[in-house]
């Protein structure tokens, strides 16, 4: 008799933040910085995603919190060779946050939404995401 495995990946504590902006993901970091009181870097590496045979770079920022070790990242969503997420393509960035965080910060949203630079802002459920796991690289 053939036994069966189910092997499923657990679903990580964050939360996921769309934002539509038309400026420069540096210019929307130090924005965001302003705003939440972050110190967002960027990564040494972008996030790579080979489709269609065309390997895209997304860059992503990254800030730690020093006494949690919970982090931020914002991830851009648009390059030119793609789109990250192509179910949320009219999002341009993702603040990825550790639901840690998110929880002492309950007004988080509403000074994203406030950041210079920042048309909209809008939470999305990490679970209903197809392809989020690429927001975690």
């Amino acid at each position: 008799m053939a036994k069966l495995k189910l092997s499923m990946e657990p679903v990580p504590d964050v939360t996921v933040i769309g934002i539509s902006s038309h400026v420069n993901d540096y210019r929307l970091c130090w924005s965001i910085n302003r705003s939440v009181g972050l110190e967002l870097t960027r990564r040494r590496t972008d996030i790579a995603d080979d489709a269609n045979g065309i390997r895209a770079l997304f860059s992503a920022y990254d800030h730690v919190d020093e006494r949690s070790q919970a982090r931020y990242t914002l991830v851009n969503n648009h390059s030119g060779d793609g789109i990250l997420l192509k179910e949320h393509r009219q999002a341009d960035y993702f603040l990825v946050v550790d639901n840690e965080l998110a929880e002492q910060q309950p007004d988080l949203l509403e000074r994203i939404r406030g950041a210079e630079f920042v048309l909209t802002a809008y939470t999305l459920p990490y679970d209903q995401l197809k392809t989020g796991h690429k927001l975690l690289l």
